[in-house]
């Protein structure tokens, strides 16, 4: 979150103005001039969460969490166990 300030204003908006290196890859998608740089931001943040989603649910562990770890059930205290 702290990259995406810097990353729109000084890489992402003078590519994605008329001209730009990345005009020809994603001026069909976002569109092109003011506001099409964090237009493509937000395309790789969500890009991104899928993948991530994939990735997690890709793995065997991740995905049978709850058949592996048993529920959790916290026993009653009394006030003189130490």
């Amino acid at each position: 979150m702290l990259l995406a300030g810097p990353l729109a204003d000084r890489v992402f908006e003078p590519a994605m103005m008329q001209g730009g290196s990345l005009v020809a890859i994603f001026s069909g998608l976002v569109g092109t001039g003011p506001g099409a740089d964090m237009s493509l931001i937000f395309v790789f943040a969500g890009a991104l969460g899928i993948l991530i989603g994939l990735v997690g649910f890709s793995l065997r562990v991740v995905r049978n969490v709850e058949d592996i770890l048993p529920d959790h059930k916290a026993e009653a205290k009394s006030p003189n166990d130490v």
